[in-house]
């Protein structure tokens, strides 16, 4: 996917996010996220890897959201 792809899905209804240059399908995590959709929904359609190790520097997101990697991101 390129990132442009990624940034059409920005929406609680469909929302895509990069961490690592793997793309995740997480609408389905939003509502399970401990912190709120809402501070997630600010990496929709984006790549959020600063801020999720800004957050969560000792999480491993691979293992975390393994069940919602749809691709990877395309340079």
């Amino acid at each position: 996917y390129t990132i442009e792809e990624v940034g059409k899905h920005n929406t609680t209804e469909d929302c895509w996010m990069v961490f690592n240059n793997i793309v995740y399908d997480v609408t389905e995590y939003l509502n399970f996220h401990p912190g709120g959709k809402s501070i997630l929904m600010t990496c929709a359609g984006k790549d959020g890897t600063s801020m999720f190790y800004k957050a969560h520097p000792w999480v491993d997101i691979n293992s975390l959201l393994k069940n919602y990697i749809i691709g990877s991101l395309s340079k």
